[in-house]
């Protein structure tokens, strides 16, 4: 990210929308959304990778974010509730909520916090909700290789609160068994049932 450019570009937006730029409380405003932006949007320059304990332990690029993966067999429902900041593609105006990830496993498990990350770096770049949810529920479907998963988002949009409107969006990406139930058991209700609480 070309700090100068940013600042620039932050400078002219304020000084058209009537700002003086030199006023004490917002000379340094160019400078503090720069840090901010390059601290918040890490999605773009960073990437997911997975590895095994044993790659965790060895010196990694700064740019990857290490997702830990446990070659173990497991059918057992994992379910992961996490919290998130976002910003709206279209107005660059935030949208934060809750993300919550159900996973039926075969024979790779995914690090609890691990979710956390996936969910994180998806939130930590411009986005639509709708994309959000797919880009997650796909990158564990590919990387993984679950027998399901399924990804609620539920997030208020400041975007569409400003202008007076509603901003209370879900968005849901389904995958595997959870599309497919089997005759006598649901995965999709139980998971639904267990957000719930």
């Amino acid at each position: 990210m070309n700090e100068h450019k940013v600042e620039g570009a932050v400078k002219t937006i304020l000084e058209e929308i009537g700002e003086d730029t030199e006023r004490e409380g917002i000379k340094y405003t160019p400078t503090r959304i720069t840090r901010l932006y390059k601290k918040l949007f890490y999605g773009y320059r960073k990437r997911l990778k997975v590895m095994d304990e044993e790659q965790r332990n060895t010196k990694t690029d700064k740019d990857v974010i290490p997702i830990t993966i446990f070659k173990e067999s497991s059918k057992e429902m994992l379910i992961r509730k996490v919290k998130f900041n976002s910003f709206c593609e279209h107005h660059i105006v935030p949208f934060f909520g809750t993300a919550y990830v159900g996973i039926i496993p075969d024979k790779l498990l995914l690090g609890m916090n691990k979710i956390d990350k996936i969910v994180k770096y998806y939130a930590a770049r411009l986005q639509i909700q709708e994309r959000m949810t797919n880009q997650i529920a796909d990158w564990i479907n590919e990387n993984i290789k679950p027998l399901g998963v399924i990804v609620i988002i539920k997030a208020k949009h400041l975007c569409a609160e400003l202008q007076g409107d509603n901003g209370d969006f879900i968005t849901s990406a389904v995958r595997g068994i959870f599309l497919k139930p089997e005759p006598n058991k649901n995965p999709k209700i139980e998971f639904l049932e267990l957000i719930k609480k």
